[in-house]
């Protein structure tokens, strides 16, 4: 299969035009499957957008129809196989008939969406992307976030939710066997917990980076003013607590931490306790800040978690990985507002 970047022909209608073809010549026979996104573009030397928009202008015309996790799969054969007068060029002929009437109805339905209700082309692609042939809704698709504890993993998948059109859920590692079926995301902290763990899902996950909230600058700097204010303290380093069960990873989030709490305003000293909370009782955390990593922020009691000095280090998926995550499964960004 061939196609030409130099062609003026669009190369999404090159490569639907060439399966088109060997559809209705028999050369693809109904229930063959479709190579999938990744792999389909590599073969043929294109992104991922355009072998998707390739396999959406098929199934518009009801010759192919993609279901995750199955994939892309060949309804109807216009040929029978045989190569003979009756499956070459009467079905070519048609097919090619059947692609200009298809074109003609596409350029109405854009044409009438935005003279009626004001819709672009890209907003009346994502809306058709989750409409079903009986009228109803599509499922939105599945997907489980992999994280170290089920309050870090929820709240990540929480992230990706409401960016996109997707059913996202937690998937926290201290559970046994592995998550449903689904798109797979994990942290790259965790890259070789998934490798080891699933080997057979690890080829098709898709692994994020994760960064402190940037927020937490400012939830610390409104905490420490109101501190300052009532002793008349004046202006210098704060001295904030890192509460972890363990000395390595307690000194990996303070590293973290250096990004959005500079060392000129904050002095970050790890704690490391195998009961971090415990300290939420001590006159350390009269005079301090105390941050929790996220695993522990998980296990403290609805008691401590209210504490006036303790606060979540919340991490977020960083922008770039969160807008890769839709391009690469093919989801619909999440309507604002």
């Amino acid at each position: 299969m061939r196609l030409d970047p130099d062609s003026p022909v669009p190369l999404y209608h090159q490569l639907a035009e060439a399966i088109r073809y060997r559809i209705a010549t028999g050369t693809l026979p109904a229930g063959a499957i479709l190579p999938p996104l990744r792999r389909a573009a590599e073969e043929w030397g294109v992104n991922l957008h355009t072998v998707r928009h390739a396999y959406k202008a098929l199934g518009a015309e009801g010759l192919v129809r993609t279901r995750p996790p199955h994939g892309t799969v060949v309804l109807a054969s216009g040929g029978n196989g045989g190569g003979g007068s009756g499956s070459g060029g009467g079905g070519g002929g048609k097919a090619r008939q059947r692609a200009s009437d298809l074109e003609q109805f596409l350029v109405r339905v854009v044409r009438e969406a935005g003279e009626r209700f004001n819709l672009g082309p890209d907003e009346l692609r994502r809306r058709l992307a989750g409409v079903r042939e009986d009228g109803g809704s599509e499922a939105p698709a599945l997907a489980h976030v992999v994280e170290c504890s089920e309050t870090q993993a929820a709240d990540l998948a929480h992230q990706v939710a409401a960016a996109w059109t997707v059913r996202a859920e937690g998937w926290s590692l201290e559970r046994p066997g592995a998550p449903p079926a689904g798109a797979l995301v994990a942290t790259y902290f965790h890259y070789n917990d998934v490798r080891v763990r699933w080997p057979d899902r690890f080829p098709h996950a898709h692994f994020v980076a994760t960064r402190p909230d940037p927020d937490l600058s400012r939830r610390l700097a409104t905490m420490t003013t109101e501190r300052s204010a009532r002793r008349g303290n004046a202006a210098r380093a704060t001295r904030v607590l890192v509460c972890e069960r363990d000395a390595a990873m307690a000194a990996n989030i303070s590293a973290d931490l250096s990004a959005v709490l500079p060392a000129s305003r904050y002095q970050l000293v790890p704690h490391v306790d195998e009961a971090p909370g415990a300290v939420l009782a001590t006159s350390a955390a009269a005079s301090a800040p105390v941050l929790f990593a996220p695993r522990i922020w998980g296990a403290l009691s609805p008691e401590q978690r209210a504490h006036p000095s303790a606060i979540e280090i919340r991490y977020t998926i960083a922008p770039k990985d969160l807008a890769a995550l839709g391009a690469d499964f093919g989801w619909s960004p999440r309507a604002r507002g």
